[in-house]
């Protein structure tokens, strides 16, 4: 199945991701700031990249450009998920460089098809 690179710096967020994907058969890799989430996607290879847009140490739309201008990320779904559910945040980040959108708090009910939208061929 599919490895994730979640870039979140609330950690209990990330860790209802990681029980929600897991059963399904999917890896979710935890990046708690965008520089250490940024070297992992250089070093590793992930199927999709599941990014908050509201990161302490790097604007998430500074994030979304940097691994869209990387060759290995190029192709590679990236979606914002975060608190800011406004019209104008949603364009931003597919501006910045996101296939989607999803905002916070999320329903744990859809989430997984949300994700998994974004990795069927």
């Amino acid at each position: 199945m599919a490895t994730i690179l979640m870039i979140e710096d609330d950690g209990n967020f990330a860790r209802l991701v990681d029980k929600i994907m897991k059963p399904l058969g999917h890896s979710v890799i935890h990046a708690g700031t965008a520089m250490v989430g940024l070297q992992l996607a250089e070093n590793e290879t992930f199927e999709l990249v599941l990014l908050d847009m509201d990161l302490p140490d790097l604007d998430g739309k500074v994030v979304a450009t940097t691994l869209r201008a990387r060759t290995g990320m190029s192709k590679v779904p990236i979606i914002a998920v975060t608190a800011q559910s406004d019209p104008v945040a949603r364009r931003l980040a597919l501006a910045f460089g996101c296939n989607g959108f999803i905002s916070k708090p999320i329903d744990t009910r859809t989430f997984p098809d949300q994700v998994l939208a974004y990795l069927e061929p």
